[in-house]
This record gives structure tokens, sequence and C-alpha cells, in this order.
């Protein structure tokens, strides 16, 4: 292979990749850092990791540029099904397969693989290109609701970055899977994740993040997605199932289209402190009822929460489906879209199924809100007068 392809399992490191994986490649990494010494001439480099189980005793410390971190799979096995049996026999294979990393730290630290470079001014520290491909991260053990649950992190980035990419990536019992801060042009696509408290968070600031086409399931206590002061995110084609939440902190510009959301708790999109311009488009939003634990709202929270200006609620599918002995408060009337405040907020041509009495409610502080054909009369609830209604016939 050229200088610059490893393979995690031919290099000669201090330690077999089975018994710590983070060892060897913290020792690769160092090796292209030893070869790498030319400003004008640091092209990064590949490690690969083949099928096959390995341990990771020591945090991987990325702070290079460029670095393509790959394996042959995702190789995600749920973990949860085996909250229904003790009895594994006759089963085919008992733990997550292909290119599996099992995060077992013995260093005292929390992440499986952190990425940081010290550096001032921020250009200096700023990282470029990290990808991660194709490979699991485990774990090991957790239990519900997953947060704080073990305290694992499976990446988390921690520099200023540009075009990173997660890809194809498995995580499965870690209190969080991807979390990012200061991320411009970031890719999460095809990833599988669940049994994890959070699955992917966008911390400081953010902007045109992407986040496509992903499994991001069973976040029982965290988040599905969470992002903070961010501009011009990406959410669509995403299946995200059971405790689906996607929160939006002062975040503005975004578009939430085309996703399957399921949950069995409100909250399924919520933009707060602020957040303004964002589209919510094109979505199958589904309320049940069944197991896990969420105690962070109540039924008149909403399904989707606003708090911002000029967002747009458009030809969704609300599916709403819950005994309703199992509504909070007891008695009251589920809330599916609360408007909780802000300027010129629309909703339009969004279609509603239930069972029970929903409700569309516009808090006191809303101004100029446009309703059209997204409640019946019956189904408005409204605290204010400045608002515009065609109702649903």
């Amino acid at each position: 292979m050229a200088d610059t392809v490893y393979d995690v399992t031919t290099f000669e490191g201090s330690v077999s990749p089975h018994t710590d994986i983070g060892q060897v490649i913290n020792e690769i990494i160092a090796d292209i850092k030893s070869k790498q010494t030319d400003q004008n001439t640091r092209p990064g480099a590949a490690i690969y990791i083949p099928p096959g189980h390995y341990d990771l005793l020591t945090r991987v410390h990325i702070d290079i540029s460029f670095l393509t971190i790959k394996g042959s799979g995702h190789g995600f096995m749920s973990e949860a099904v085996r909250d229904d049996t003790s009895d594994t026999r006759t089963w085919i294979e008992v733990q997550p397969g292909s290119s599996h990393i099992r995060v077992k730290n013995t260093d005292g630290n929390v992440e499986a693989f952190l990425v940081q470079r010290d550096g001032a001014p921020t250009e200096v520290g700023r990282l470029n290109g990290v990808v991660f491909q194709d490979f699991c991260i485990d774990g090991v053990a957790d239990t519900k609701p997953y947060v704080e649950g073990n305290h694992k992190i499976g990446i988390s980035v921690q520099s200023d970055n540009d075009s990173f990419r997660f890809e194809g990536m498995g995580f499965v019992y870690l209190t969080q899977a991807m979390l990012v801060k200061g991320a411009d042009a970031c890719t999460f696509t095809n990833n599988f994740v669940a049994e994890c408290g959070t699955s992917i968070s966008l911390t400081g600031a953010s902007q045109v993040a992407k986040i496509t086409n992903n499994y991001l399931i069973s976040a029982w206590a965290g988040y599905s997605v969470f992002a903070e002061n961010a501009e011009g995110i990406l959410i669509s084609g995403n299946t995200i199932l059971w405790a689906c939440n996607i929160t939006l902190i002062n975040s503005h510009r975004c578009n939430i289209s085309a996703n399957k959301l399921l949950s069995n708790f409100p909250s399924l999109i919520a933009l707060t402190n602020g957040s303004s311009e964002n589209l919510i488009s094109g979505n199958h939003f589904r309320r049940v009822y069944g197991d896990g634990t969420s105690t962070r709202y109540d039924d008149l929270y909403g399904l989707v929460h606003i708090s911002g200006d000029h967002n747009a609620v458009t030809a969704n599918q609300f599916s709403f489906s819950v005994p309703a002995a199992d509504i909070t408060p007891s008695g009251a009337d589920p809330t599916l879209i609360l408007v909780a405040g802000g300027d010129r907020n629309y909703l339009a041509t969004n279609d509603i199924s239930a069972n029970l009495d929903v409700k569309v409610v516009l808090d006191s502080s809303c101004t100029k809100t446009k309703i059209l054909y997204s409640a019946e009369e019956s189904q408005l609830q409204a605290y204010t007068d400045d608002y515009s209604l065609v109702a649903t016939p």
C-alpha cells in the first residue's frame, strides 16, 4: 500500500488492534505526522479497519486534517432486543459485526474518538476533511434511557471544522453518538444510530450542515438531533423512530423536510429561543403510546413547538393515536402544533388524523399568524386575536 494508506491489522504497532485499537490508531496518526512535515504537502491518510471485533481501551485523538477512518460495514445490531429474553442460545449472532469497535476505555476518558487540535487564532486549530465511514462504535452495555447512561461518547469534535463527513456508521449504547462543535458544511448520512442518549448534536454554532437518510432510533431521554445557533441545516429523508426529538435553539433558515417521524412522546420538532425563517414541510408525524422513558414534556407542548418568527409549517401529515387515559395532563386536549411566540408564522395545508380532539394552539404573544387549511375551527385554540384563519372544511 502507499505510505498514506494504513491497515490496523498489518500496522506494526505496540499492541494488537484487537487488544486496543485506540492505541494502534494513535500510533498510526503519530506516524502520519512524522512523515508529513511540510506545510505544502500534507495530504492526510486513510486508515482501514477490516471486519472483526476490536476493543478500544485508549481514546483516539485526531489532530490532523484529511484523515479518513473507514471499515467495511456499520455492523449495527440492536442490543435492545435482548431486553425481552435472557436465552440467546439459538441466535445466529449476539453482538454487532463487520468493522466493530467495542468502547471499553480504561484511560479515564469518555470519548472513543476525540477530534481536537489546539491553536490560536481559530484558523490554526481548525480541522478539515475528516471522514468516519462504515464501521460500528459500540458502548457495549447500557440501560434506558441512556442519559446519563454510561457517559460514553462515540465521536466528539471539539475544534472548529470544515467539510467533515459521518457516513454509513453504526452507533449503539452511547450517551452521545456524534457530538460536533463549530461545524461548517458537515455531512451526516446513511448512519444507523439506536439505543443512544442523543444521536447528533451540533453545539457552539454551525452552518449548512446536512443530516440526510439516517436511521435515528430510541433517543429516549436525549435528542435525535440537537443544534444551537445553527444556520441553514438541511434535515431530510431521515427515519426517526420511537422517541423522535429534533430541537433547534436560536437556529435560522433550516429545512426539515420529507422525514418519517414517530414518537411515544410530544415534541417531535421544537424551534425555540427565537429560531426563525425555518421550513418544516412534507413530513409524516406519527404520535403513538408505548413503552420508554421520557418526562420532558406533556401533551400541551405540541408535536411541533415554535418560538420564533417567519417559520413555515406546510404540507405535513399528522397521525395521532394515543389512548385518552394516557394523555398528560389528564383530561387535556393534546396539542399538535403550538405557536408559543413569534411574528408571522405560517401554517398551511397540513392534514390531521386523530383519535381524540386535538388542537392547534396560538399563545398570547403570537402576532400575525396565518393558518390555511391546517385546522378546523373547533381545532384552533387561540389566546390572541392577531391571526388569520382559513379553516379546513
